[in-house]
């Protein structure tokens, strides 16, 4: 086992102590240090693991606020079951059964965040995911100029719609990995967005979102079209993660996200007056 292999591991356990106390947050920052421990390593398969439980961290952190104590509990043996696996898997680093096992807890756990009227309504209908997610790729490829502008919100809303449609229809495989590719690929380029913005306006600097950002969309695009090559999509997917994680030590967390907002209309004094007015006699007649 190499020198700097250890430290991982302890990460891992760190984080899997965090997850038995109900310690989501600092499950999140444990595995982010796994991860940003990985860059360190030769073998660049070593940073899935991370990977896989900052998801599970943001998962049980949410499903903690919205579920009863006893669908919170078998919920979380799902989770305990797959940690255990990931657990006896750092040794092998086996990508494909890596792969396998999260998809399996992502689509177990999937049931507890849905509400009953979706439990009830919604059957499983993989068909319409892989459909779905092809129409907003080609979608993200065609609209992806909009990434110039750093208050745009596609990643964030492509990754949205695809977490809608895999929770209540299911889905295989394929569509948990690029799941995960998007949500890579919108951390990474919260960073850019942020960094490199010209000065005195509110667009990033174009040539650095046509390198950094076009050809891992086109790559992303290639991997789901195709028969799902699990080496190719690690490659992207560690190309994001360390990138993300080099941005950290770089610039640390980031400041929470602020929109501009265009400046609201401004009414005529007289026509401020008569709505005042007409509210208030409104308010007289329910008294």
């Amino acid at each position: 086992m190499e020198t700097n292999r250890k430290p991982i591991e302890e990460d891992f356990k760190a984080a899997f102590e965090a997850f038995k106390s109900d310690s989501f947050g600092n499950m999140n920052i444990f595995s982010n240090r796994l991860m940003s421990n990985a860059i360190f390593n030769k073998n660049t398969k070593i940073f899935l693991p991370g990977f896989f439980m900052k998801d599970v961290a943001t998962t049980f952190e949410l499903l903690k606020t919205k579920q009863s104590p006893t669908a919170f509990s078998t919920a979380k043996s799902h989770g305990f079951s797959f940690i255990e696996t990931l657990q006896k898997l750092l040794a092998s680093l086996d990508e494909e059964q890596l792969w396998k096992e999260f998809h399996s807890f992502h689509n177990a756990v999937r049931k507890f965040e849905i509400d009953s009227f979706e439990e009830k309504t919604y059957s499983d209908n993989p068909e319409f995911t892989k459909a779905a997610f092809s129409w907003l790729l080609s979608y993200l490829k065609t609209n992806r100029n909009i990434l110039f502008d750093s208050n745009n919100l596609l990643l964030k809303g492509i990754l949205n719609e695809m977490n809608r449609i895999f929770k209540v229809h299911s889905g295989v495989l394929s569509d948990t990995v690029i799941m995960s590719l998007i949500e890579a690929l919108d951390r990474y380029y919260d960073y850019i967005r942020r960094i490199y913005v010209k000065p005195n306006t509110r667009f990033v600097d174009e040539e650095i979102v046509k390198n950094n950002i076009f050809s891992l969309i086109d790559q992303i695009e290639k991997i789901y079209a195709t028969d799902l090559n699990l080496p190719e999509a690690d490659s992207v997917l560690w190309i994001l993660v360390k990138g993300w994680r080099e941005f950290y030590i770089q610039y640390m967390e980031l400041p929470p996200l602020r929109v501009a907002v265009e400046k609201g209309i401004v009414l005529p004094e007289e026509l401020k007056k008569k709505i005042s007015e007409g509210i208030t006699k409104t308010l007289e007649k329910e008294v």
